[in-house]
């Protein structure tokens, strides 16, 4: 072989061996620079160029990202899991801080009507005290300058009446005592022998004996320290060389009298300028008189009247600066207190502006309306677009195809709703002020309600049937359309008669002139027009303590009460001259007679009649929304609320299910709300006793909302739900009742029925009510008149009192015995769970639904294990002896049903094996 062909075959078995070596250096790797290596290790992800050609590598790197891409899945899942338990704590710590913001706000709102409540009684304390001692120091004198020798009382008080008769006249006294060295205080025998002193004791200065001596009233501290003010008063106007003389409370200078007003602290002009104008230039007159003056006259009748002619006026200076009413205007202040009155969710009026636009509304549209408000008060015109208003028929009861059975409810514009509650503000201040209205109306007074009357109606009955042989005869008067038949003619000339401000009555009056009405059925409407632009007899009447009630009223609503049938016919005639008179009109259809007695007497079927109509007599009556029947006992009422709270158990519920689900908290609080204001009223009157058909109300309730069976017993649910029985709010209602009438005057009428009753010896339920907590119906008394109000403090006590006894009968019961255990002092945990099956089967557990051994009136094979039916069904047996549930730990029955929930899957396990046991019995 010659060289070259031996360089060839080299050259050429080297460059085939060359290319050996590199597939051998691809498939180790070897051969490759540290920076090349680095690149690969980086590109973790980057595709291999021998995954193409190599079978076990693909499977290789294909089972390796399905692990990371495992891996990052359950890292994923975790990182949700956390975001949502953190959108939950989130949540949870959001609702936390509403509840606290809620509760902080309850509070505030607790505290600041505590404040003003103990405000308010103190100041009614400070004035029962003034008024007491002024009562007591009515009758006496103060002697400043003399002195009596006597050695004991009796010689002392016949010195001062030797003394009075010597110098004054003849007056008795009834006590005396030296207070100073040369005071003495003298205590008369009556107040007409006061006055008489008082009046005589100028008698003293003409008497050079005793121009030293001085007589004046007894007065208190308050009366000192107002006295002590018109002195300086006297003594500054005397250096001005003025002719004064200074009386009790009271100052005239210059034949100008001036009484001191207590609330404003200042002197008064009461009366002082008389004066006769021809009637022709009066109203000349009175445009020219001061405008920081109220005038008032009266017209003179006959000829000659004190040197005047006829048809002169008598023009009488009244009270000093009292503000004009067309100068006071309507402040913002007073807006925004009745904006924050409007409610939400109210139909609006035919412009369609909701009161929330005036809930949220800024401040600019306050400041307009305010602006517009003062325009009509100033009398520069009333908006066209208020006096039209879209009357909406409400269905009430009985047939649909009847008019009467429906009650027309107008719906006004917002902005002149605002106006017209200003306007209202104003009125019932000024009625309350001049005592317009008499004890026996109720309706629309501040501090006035509809169970005032129910109260004296209640006690008027029940206090006539204590007397032998004692009955009551009541008539409830229902008007046809009452507001809107009022003649407002002769409404404006009442309001005139009754000294209201002619500005307010031209006001009310711009505000019924020329109204408009449509009404409106679906979507149907049509226009309409306004139609129309008791007196209390001698005879008749019911007495308590020092009043006599005639009739009651709320609004429309009214009873007029006689102790006997001549005396009602009496009232009834005069009614009907009155009603006759005010063109008002009677539906005698509703108009109901209801005669209360012990016993109904035999042969006793009297006729009564309205006019020509027959009047039906009824044994019970519905007034003001409380039942009364003959016998004058509580029994209606109570049968009435638990009916009517019965339907509203159930339409709650349905609501509840809807909106909440289980959430245990709102479904209680709508209990609240929604039917223990219903199952409430009366309370004040029923209260004292507790009413078992009440309680059942509740507790049926509690089932409902834990899921537990009927059989449950009631103290069981109300202690799972930490509910106390409804009879310690109705106490707390009758005891804060009473509270207010022992600290109020508001009304004479209802004072004297609650001084009567205490009187009352049997009153055998409130005795029973005030033992119960600790207390005598006569320290409660006590107590009160100190000025302690104990409705709190007696309610506190039935709480606790009420949940001892709930506990013994635990402790003592038959019915889940091992109850106890699993008692908490504050509501379960698992109570507030969101799955309503779980918060259910809980329940149900706990109360002992699934232990037939506490079914005791059931047979012994009833009550023997659902599952492997060898032993009495308890929670121990099925925890550790039921052959079919697989052995457990040792614990306590506190432990399997706490209140957390911790053994809710054992709980789950025992219902589905049940089931599947059940299923496999009934199939065989």
């Amino acid at each position: 072989m010659s060289e070259g062909s031996r360089n060839r075959s080299f050259s050429q078995g080297r460059g085939e061996a060359s290319q050996e070596d590199k597939k051998k250096r691809k498939r180790t790797g070897k051969g490759k620079t540290g920076r090349q290596e680095e690149e690969e290790e980086e590109e973790v992800f980057g595709t291999s160029k021998k995954t193409a050609r190599s079978p076990e590598v693909e499977k290789k790197l294909g089972r390796e990202m399905e692990k990371i891409l495992e891996k990052l899945e359950e890292v994923k899942r975790e990182i949700t899991e956390e975001i949502k338990e953190l959108r939950k704590e989130n949540q949870d710590v959001k609702r936390e801080i509403e509840q606290l913001r809620e509760e902080f706000k309850n509070k505030e709102k607790k505290w600041e009507e505590e404040k003003n409540s103990m405000s308010e009684r103190v100041a009614w304390l400070e004035t029962k005290m003034e008024n007491e001692e002024r009562r007591r120091r009515k009758n006496n004198i103060v002697i400043t300058g003399w002195r009596s020798e006597g050695s004991n009382k009796q010689q002392s008080r016949e010195e001062v009446e030797k003394f009075i008769k010597e110098n004054i006249g003849e007056a008795k006294v009834k006590d005396c005592y030296n207070i100073n060295k040369d005071q003495i205080l003298v205590q008369m025998e009556e107040w007409s022998g006061k006055e008489k002193v008082m009046k005589q004791k100028r008698k003293l200065r003409g008497n050079r004996a005793t121009e030293k001596i001085f007589i004046d009233n007894d007065l208190t501290k308050k009366e000192r320290e107002i006295q002590k003010k018109i002195r300086a008063i006297a003594r500054e106007e005397r250096r001005q060389g003025k002719d004064l003389k200074v009386g009790y409370m009271k100052i005239t200078i210059e034949g100008v009298q001036r009484r001191w007003n207590e609330e404003k602290g200042r002197l008064e002009v009461v009366g002082l300028v008389e004066t006769w104008v021809e009637k022709q230039s009066w109203e000349k007159v009175e445009r020219t008189l001061p405008k920081e003056y109220k005038w008032e006259g009266q017209w003179a009748k006959r000829e000659r009247k004190r040197g005047r002619a006829a048809e002169g006026k008598v023009g009488t200076q009244r009270k000093e600066k009292q503000t004009v009413m067309e100068e006071t205007e309507i402040t913002a202040e007073e807006v925004g207190k009745h904006i924050r009155y409007l409610k939400k969710r109210k139909a609006p009026g035919w412009d369609g502006v909701q009161n929330e636009a005036w809930m949220y509304g800024t401040e600019r549209m306050v400041e307009r309306m305010v602006e517009l408000m003062n325009g009509v008060w100033r009398g520069e015109g009333f908006p066209e677009d208020w006096r039209e208003g879209v009357i909406c028929p409400i269905f009430k009861k009985g047939e649909k195809n009847r008019a009467e059975n429906y009650r027309g409810i107008t719906l006004l514009n917002t902005g002149y709703k605002l106006y017209a509650s200003v306007l209202s503000e104003k009125m019932k201040r000024e009625i309350e002020e001049k005592g317009v209205l008499p004890d026996s109306q109720a309706g629309f007074r501040k501090g006035r309600g509809t169970v005032d009357n129910v109260y004296i109606l209640d006690h008027l009955a029940s206090n006539e049937l204590r007397k032998k042989g004692g009955r009551m005869f009541a008539l409830f008067i229902d008007f046809k359309a009452a507001f809107d038949k009022v003649d407002r003619v002769k409404m404006f000339e009442c309001m005139r008669e009754r000294g209201i401000s002619e500005w307010l009555v031209r006001k009310v009056e711009e505000i019924y002139a020329r109204t408009r009405n449509k009404v409106k059925v679906g979507e149907k409407e049509g226009e309409c027009g306004c139609g129309r632009n008791v007196e209390e007899s001698a005879g008749g009447g019911v007495v308590v303590g020092r009043e006599k009630v005639w009739s009651l009223a709320f609004a429309d609503d009214m009873v007029i009460v006689a102790k006997s049938e001549r005396e009602m016919k009496e009232m009834m005639r005069n009614l009907e001259k009155y009603v006759r008179k005010k063109k008002l009109e009677v539906n005698v259809e509703k108009t109901k007679m209801m005669v209360c007695s012990k016993r109904k007497r035999k042969n006793e079927e009297s006729e009564w009649k309205w006019e020509e109509s027959k009047i039906e007599r009824v044994s019970e009556f519905k007034y003001l929304g409380y039942t009364f029947n003959e016998r004058a006992t509580v029994r209606a009422q109570v049968r009435e609320v638990v009916k009517k709270a019965n339907k509203v158990v159930g339409c709650v519920w349905g609501i509840g299910e809807r909106m909440w689900g289980g959430e245990f908290g709102r479904r209680m609080r709508m209990f609240e709300s929604m039917v223990e204001s219903v199952l409430m009223y009366g309370a004040e009157i029923w209260g004292w006793k507790e009413r078992e058909e009440v309680e059942r109300v509740q507790e049926k309730y509690l089932r409902w909302v834990l899921g537990v069976d009927r059989e449950t017993p009631g103290y069981i649910v109300r202690e799972e739900c930490k509910r106390s029985k409804l009879r310690v709010k109705a106490g707390k209602r009758a005891a804060k009742f009473e509270d207010r009438m022992g600290g109020s005057e508001e009304c004479r009428i209802l004072t004297e029925c609650y001084r009567e009753k205490k009187k009352n010896a049997d009153e055998k339920e409130r005795e029973k009510y005030c033992r119960r907590n600790g207390y005598a119906s006569e320290e409660v008394e006590r107590m009160r008149e100190e000025g302690r109000w104990m409705c709190a403090e007696l309610s506190e006590r039935d709480r606790d009192t009420d949940k001892q006894e709930r506990r013994e009968r635990i402790r003592e019961a038959r019915y889940n015995r091992e109850y106890e255990r699993c008692v908490t002092e504050d509501v379960p945990v698992y109570l507030g769970r969101e799955s309503t099956k779980e918060r259910k089967m809980m329940a149900r557990f706990r109360c002992g639904n699934e232990e037939r051994e506490n079914k005791y009136w059931m047979e012994e094979e009833e009550r023997m294990c659902r599952m492997c039916r060898e032993e009495r069904e308890t929670i121990e047996h099925m925890w550790r002896g039921c052959g079919e549930m697989r052995e457990r730990e040792e614990k306590e029955r506190g432990e399997i049903l706490n209140e957390d929930g911790r053994e809710i899957g054992w709980m789950k396990e025992v219902w589905k094996r049940r089931e599947r046991i059940e299923k496999e019995r009934g199939g065989e």
